[in-house]
């Protein structure tokens, strides 16, 4: 039987659950107006990712349990392709991703994997491909470049994925400047707008880093 995850009422949770809602509209799950931690907190004491899903936070939970078992990938692997219908809104990918765990010696079958994802037809699975793509131990000089011009290539209106794009290539300006700054000008204006956008309202890169990429919009 399915669990079903009770959640306790702080008297701030539907002040939480209406700010969530606003952000996640592309959802057909509701929010519980639970946070994150409380999230991770609780699937880190389930021992089963089946769970009934009644909000959003059940589907991240869910997640949460699939992506951070300390179990092989190859099975692992499973789990999460039968967890890809899930992915119903940018807040299950960028949330679920970042709890990933895999063996140190699976480190180059889970790239390849997430890298295969940016071949699936569905918008949300490339956007989860990307947004662990970004894990430190993913994003190395000799891979990066790849990743960029692939990017380049992937022409798109789905706002999320665009998001994802731009999100992928500020992190790669921010760690690797020199090495990313030309493959701006390859972007579709729209996405390239909303990179320059990213890494202007980022804390890590300089000012001056930031001033150079205006020339791809002269």
């Amino acid at each position: 039987m399915a669990i079903r995850i009770i959640y306790p009422d702080d008297g701030d949770r539907e002040r939480r659950s209406s700010f969530t809602n606003r952000l996640i509209p592309e959802s057909p799950y509701r929010s519980a107006g639970v946070p994150i931690p409380e999230c991770r907190k609780i699937a880190k004491g389930l021992g089963s990712d089946d769970i009934e899903l009644v909000y959003i936070e059940d589907v991240i939970i869910k997640g949460i349990v699939i992506f951070s078992s300390h179990e092989p990938f190859e099975k692992k692997k499973e789990r999460i392709e039968s967890f890809l219908p899930l992915l119903v809104s940018w807040m299950v990918t960028d949330i679920v991703s970042s709890s990933l765990w895999y063996g140190r010696d699976e480190k180059k079958e889970a790239e390849a994997y997430f890298t295969s994802l940016l071949d699936r037809q569905d918008e949300m699975t490339r956007r989860l491909g990307i947004v662990a793509l970004m894990d430190r131990d993913f994003m190395r000089p000799d891979s990066v470049c790849g990743m960029l011009e692939r990017l380049a290539g992937m022409h798109t209106d789905h706002y999320l994925l665009s998001m994802a794009i731009a999100w992928y290539y500020a992190e790669a300006y921010t760690r690797f400047s020199e090495l990313a700054y030309p493959y701006f000008g390859h972007l579709d204006l729209p996405i390239r707008k909303m990179a320059r956008q990213k890494c202007r309202d980022s804390r890590r890169i300089g000012a001056a880093d930031k001033a150079r990429l205006d020339i791809f919009f002269r």
